[in-house]
């Protein structure tokens, strides 16, 4: 008897925007995590074999107040029982982040929960997509699910290709 091997849902072929190499740069708010200032991070992103799910790599770069530079290694994929978007991501700081994301028409929209000083908040990072090499990007707290502030927001940009160069001989 053979054994039916699942196939990657059609959910899947949408979260192929982001493969590739993109650098994102924006600022961070001042608030109640500290002062703010300007972030970046040069992603890298490539589907897994089989194609369930996304693999990638943040090497970031943030005020020292806020924790300085680090790396992230995240897995983005779909649940088709629960009909979300999966992500899961793992810090060099230490963190593990978990979301749920949807999209609607050009807007990801992926939320989760943190902790600030020990107490739970609520967290949404928004993804408009503005063009196949562009999409911004807003990073969103609450404490209590009604009254949100910007942590941080930026700009998304694909990475061209590098051609390589002939050797000379």
């Amino acid at each position: 008897m053979k054994t039916k091997l699942p196939k990657p849902s059609p959910e899947l072929k949408k979260l192929g925007y982001f493969v590739g190499k993109w650098m994102t740069r924006g600022t961070i708010a001042p608030g109640p995590w500290g002062a703010g200032g300007k972030f970046s991070w040069r992603e890298t992103t490539k589907w897994m074999p089989g194609r369930f799910f996304l693999v990638g790599h943040w090497d970031f770069k943030m005020p020292a107040a806020m924790g300085g530079d680090g790396e992230e290694l995240f897995v983005i994929g779909y649940d088709t029982r629960q009909r979300v978007y999966t992500f899961d991501a793992f810090s060099s700081q230490g963190l593990h982040q978990v979301s749920k994301g949807t999209l609607l028409t050009d807007t990801w929209t992926w939320t989760s929960l943190g902790f600030q000083d020990g107490r739970p908040v609520q967290q949404k990072m928004t993804m408009q997509i503005l063009s196949p090499t562009t999409y911004t990007v807003k990073f969103e707290v609450s404490s209590d699910g009604a009254t949100w502030m910007t942590f941080m927001a930026g700009k998304a940009t694909r990475q061209k290709a590098r051609t390589p160069r002939p050797s000379a001989k």
